[in-house]
């Protein structure tokens, strides 16, 4: 079986669907029913002004009523189709509506991905733990048992890119919400992926790889990918996303362009590679569609 055929997806593909009104749980549903079982659920406007993102905004501020430890008891109740006793009365009904979406995506594996200022010292530095800790708690709360939050780096403060704090940075977020134990990752964005791997590194923390990124819109690089995969180790990767770049930008679907997916497959097989693959197209109309026949494009290079 190609390596391919387990994608998963980032649920940012499904931008222009929610925002036409679909809903996020029948989406789901969906595309677990299609054989994309690896959701990241990706922040966004798109999901905060759903009906999902609305739960989600009552479960943040329901955090605030439970300990670290009640939560985690919380969290894995549901997942046992239980209803922990520390819910207060108040919060049943949140918490049942929890539980049905869990019940949904109980044979899924999700994860949580944000967007976060982690590359420079933080200007507040509680708001940027409690920010942190609360996104840790929704990623514990989408998947006890496999739970992972991914961040991806947004300009630092001043803009100039810290190396010593981001490192310091990510030791502190990995030491935060201890009782609930999860993969914590950053993504290469603008930054050179050789780069952000350092970082990760000496962080302690894994690589979430997008070697879309890599490449500016005449094709050129950031760093050479070759560079890269001589530097990375596969126990340093937990998550590698998938789509293409061309002069055109990012495209609907996978399909040939700048990016050397046959190689990155080979690489991947070669290396024994145990984390996910997870496709991010551009978002249409369609992105059942366009996953689907990105999925059948990559299995057939392999």
């Amino acid at each position: 079986m190609s390596i391919f055929e387990k994608l998963g997806i980032v649920t940012n593909i499904w931008t222009k669907r929610i925002d036409d009104g679909d809903r996020f749980e029948d989406l789901v549903r969906q595309f677990g029913d299609h054989g994309f079982e690896d959701m990241e659920v990706r922040e966004g406007d798109y999901l905060r002004n759903s009906e999902f993102g609305s739960l989600i905004g009552e479960l943040e501020t329901a955090m605030g009523r439970y300990t670290d430890e009640q939560w985690k008891a919380i969290c894995d109740a549901i997942w046992e189709g239980d209803q922990d006793s520390a819910v207060t009365a108040g919060d049943s009904p949140l918490f049942a509506r929890v539980g049905a979406f869990i019940e949904l995506a109980k044979n899924l594996k999700l994860s949580y991905a944000m967007s976060h200022s982690w590359l420079g010292a933080p200007e507040d530095l509680e708001a940027d733990t409690q920010q942190i800790i609360q996104a840790k708690k929704l990623a514990y709360l989408l998947c006890p048992v496999n739970a992972r939050l991914r961040i991806v780096g947004l300009a630092p403060t001043g803009g100039k890119t810290d190396p010593q704090a981001a490192v310091a940075n990510v030791k502190r977020y990995r030491s935060l919400l201890p009782n609930c134990p999860m993969v914590f990752a950053v993504e290469n964005s603008r930054q050179p992926a050789t780069f952000t791997l350092d970082l990760a590194v000496q962080g302690g923390a894994l690589l979430t790889y997008d070697e879309a990124n890599t490449y500016r819109d005449d094709g050129t690089t950031v760093n050479p990918p070759e560079e890269f995969w001589s530097a990375v180790r596969m126990e340093d990767l937990t998550s590698v996303h998938f789509k293409q770049k061309t002069a055109d930008g990012v495209l609907t679907q996978v399909s040939e362009g700048y990016v050397d997916f046959a190689a990155i497959g080979k690489r991947l097989v070669a290396g024994d590679y145990k984390g996910d693959l997870l496709l991010e197209n551009t978002p249409t109309d369609q992105p059942l569609e366009d996953a689907v026949s990105s999925r059948v494009y990559l299995s057939s290079l392999l």
